[in-house]
């Protein structure tokens, strides 16, 4: 490990190019070396911003103001795990050894320990195109602890990792501060990570400000930041069945001994879910358990894959979807993915949702009135997922949170019974959540079901009438 250190902020701030107004202003922070800090604000708050003026990356995109001084060894997991995988590997061996390779290091790497700290040994030898999201992130903080760096920058780490992961990354970090690390880790929520930190600060409008030890913040306090917490929830107990609005055996969703394998290795077998009209059904489980290959299992989206094989029965309002093609399937069950940009096309917001809601086959005389009812159905969905006041944006200049919260007001759009949604709170501020929450009110009270995944065991807890557990 490298000598003791300190990453110093003073009055440090950050303006971009294309923005009258300054990210981050006024920013003094300290973090020392064996110290574990984290700032925690909501969506636009600076967070990200801060985490890369921190390690270096803004250099070229605006002008900084104020003192940065930082280490010459830093490691950064951006926003974004996935984006941080080489692309250069096929294995998760090789890709955890490349980047003290690249560094021109000759330091024999031990993967199997490297992987271990997280719990993750079991991914010796896969393939990277098989992992699930959260492993994909555990492989891209593993490759970068192999630098062995004297400062640690974490972009929301947790975003990704059930809450078994997140403690175990939570020990490593300890241990790695032990060493006489630093550790600068940012987010939206509160999760296990944070609350092992050993000081939290707040950031809101580009400007920083301490908060109270890690043990003190409760739900008022965070929320007065706009910030969620994800902590707590019990990984062994089921959320409380509740009503809903359909008749007991009214299955709207039935899925039966569904059987997911890839290559030679089963993903899950024989798992039946079920949802009736209104319900909403949460997914949950480790990393790597399946949830994700169960809802795109359901949309059809795996029957393409030629190395995949699917076996089972899916039915929509007792319709086998067997079989049927995707963008047929779509309007009975529709499916938001974790990555809202792979689904996102248009030039802005609200293109971007009359491409999903095409005119039907009619006359030209009809045209001007299914126009208009369309648009009328376009601005109430806006309205509904609180996108009105950037319709006219491109969906990239969107955040990530509103960027999922388009792809799901596209899939109100095609009026399907059921909707999948593939970790819907990742990444979301209290705002986010609350508007995802209002979502699922809304669309279960109109009988439509929802099949959700999620590592936010304390919120399925409370959203969800019955769990369902893979792993």
């Amino acid at each position: 490990m490298a000598e003791a250190f300190e990453l110093s902020l003073a009055g440090a701030g950050f303006a971009f190019h294309d923005s009258e107004e300054a990210a981050l202003s006024g920013i003094d922070l300290r973090v020392r070396a064996g110290e574990a800090v984290a700032v925690l604000g909501p969506q636009g708050s600076g967070t990200s911003t801060l985490c890369r003026l921190a390690a270096g990356l803004l250099d070229e995109r605006g002008v900084g103001s104020g003192a940065v001084d930082a280490p010459a060894s830093v490691a950064m997991l951006g926003e974004d795990p996935e984006a941080q995988l080489t692309g250069m590997t096929s294995f998760v061996d090789d890709e955890v050894r490349l980047p003290t390779r690249l560094s021109g290091s000759t330091r024999p790497v031990d993967v199997g320990a490297a992987l271990h700290a997280f719990g993750m040994r079991r991914l010796l030898g896969r393939r990277l195109d098989t992992l699930s999201g959260g492993e994909r992130q555990l492989v891209a903080l593993t490759s970068l602890m192999t630098l062995r760096p004297a400062l640690l920058v974490l972009d929301q780490p947790g975003l990704s990792l059930d809450p078994g992961a997140r403690g175990l990354l939570a020990v490593a970090l300890r241990r790695f501060c032990a060493r006489g690390g630093a550790v600068l880790l940012a987010g939206h929520q509160h999760d296990e990570l944070t609350a092992g930190a050993d000081r939290v600060a707040f950031l809101r409008g580009g400007r920083l400000t301490a908060g109270p030890r890690p043990g003190a913040l409760s739900d008022a306090v965070l929320g007065e930041h706009g910030v969620w917490s994800a902590v707590g929830g019990d990984p062994h107990r089921e959320a409380p069945v509740r009503e809903t609005s359909g008749r007991a055996g009214d299955a709207r969703l039935d899925v039966r001994a569904l059987t997911v394998s890839r290559g030679r290795s089963t993903i899950f077998a024989d798992v039946d879910c079920r949802a009736t009209r209104g319900e909403v059904v949460a997914v949950v489980g480790p990393n790597g358990a399946g949830k994700s290959t169960l809802l795109r299992a359901v949309a059809g989206l795996l029957d393409a894959e030629a190395d995949v094989r699917v076996n089972g029965a899916v039915l929509v309002d007792g319709e086998h979807l067997t079989g049927m093609p995707v963008h047929r399937r779509a309007h009975r069950v529709a499916w938001v993915g974790q990555d809202p940009g792979a689904q996102l096309s248009a030039s802005t917001v609200r293109a971007e949702l009359d491409r999903a809601l095409p005119l039907p086959p009619h006359r030209r005389r009809e045209r001007a009135g299914l126009r208009a009812a369309r648009a009328a159905e376009v601005e109430r969905v806006l309205a509904r997922t609180g996108l009105a006041e950037h319709a006219n944006e491109h969906p990239y200049d969107l955040d990530p949170a509103q960027q999922k919260d388009l792809v799901i007001a596209s899939a109100l759009l095609l009026g399907a019974g059921v909707l999948l949604f593939d970790e819907p709170t990742l990444g979301r501020d209290l705002a986010g959540m609350r508007r995802l929450e209002r979502v699922i009110a809304e669309v279960s009270a109109a009988d439509v079901s929802v099949v959700l995944s999620t590592h936010d065991l304390r919120w399925a807890g409370r959203i969800a009438h019955r769990t369902l557990r893979l792993g």
